[in-house]
């Protein structure tokens, strides 16, 4: 069982401090909505990516990872950069303030020089004290003649989510001399899941 306390604390002290700002930029709640419609137009969907949930007011990333991956080892023979995070998206709660509601591991995966396809994968895990477990996967996709291939998970309820998250990659490279590549990483360190019941402050005896 992988442990990742270690990070955990600097994780929550982050995500604190992101919890703050989320909660600064709710009193203009119209904003926030017409800076996630920015950024969507920005960024549009990719075939195969899971959309927000439609309660979504903003939708934050989390625990970003890129890896740069060279054919053979040298960079002239090719190179692909993949990248994965967590998309929380936070819902209206009412009162003046918004709340994480859902959340999914996202994957994307860019060809910089003499890749013909790449195709990828992501899983979305939890880590509690009973140990790792596994929330949600998301199917294959390819690229085919495209210049970056991404997809998501199912979003999964945070409310009911262990405390922290981190997703696991896996992407299949094919290369401009036809050999092909398998690889796969995962988030070193996870994310801090906002949720209510991961930020309530522990019992005490009285």
């Amino acid at each position: 069982m992988r442990k990742r306390t270690a990070a955990s604390v600097v994780l929550l002290v982050l995500a604190l401090l992101l919890a703050v700002a989320s909660a600064g930029s709710t009193a203009q709640p119209d904003q926030a909505r017409r800076a996630a419609a920015r950024r969507a137009a920005a960024h549009p969907a990719t075939v195969g990516l899971a959309p927000n949930s439609p309660a979504d007011v903003l939708v934050i990333n989390d625990g970003f990872v890129s890896r740069t991956y060279s054919h053979l080892g040298n960079p002239a023979l090719g190179v692909l950069v993949a990248e994965t995070w967590g998309e929380t998206g936070w819902s209206d709660a009412g009162g003046g303030f918004v709340e994480p509601n859902t959340n999914q591991g996202v994957v994307r995966a860019l060809k910089q020089r003499n890749v013909l396809r790449v195709a990828v994968r992501v899983e979305l895990w939890g880590t509690d004290d009973t140990g790792d477990h596994h929330l949600a996967s998301s199917s294959t996709t390819n690229s085919g003649t495209s210049l970056h291939a991404q997809i998501a998970t199912p979003e999964i309820d945070v409310r009911t989510a262990p405390c922290l998250l981190w997703t696991r990659v896996f992407v299949a490279i094919r290369w401009s001399d036809n050999r092909l590549s398998n690889l796969s990483f995962e988030m070193p360190a996870g994310y801090f899941n906002l949720a209510a019941h991961c930020n309530a402050p522990a019992a005490t005896g009285g």
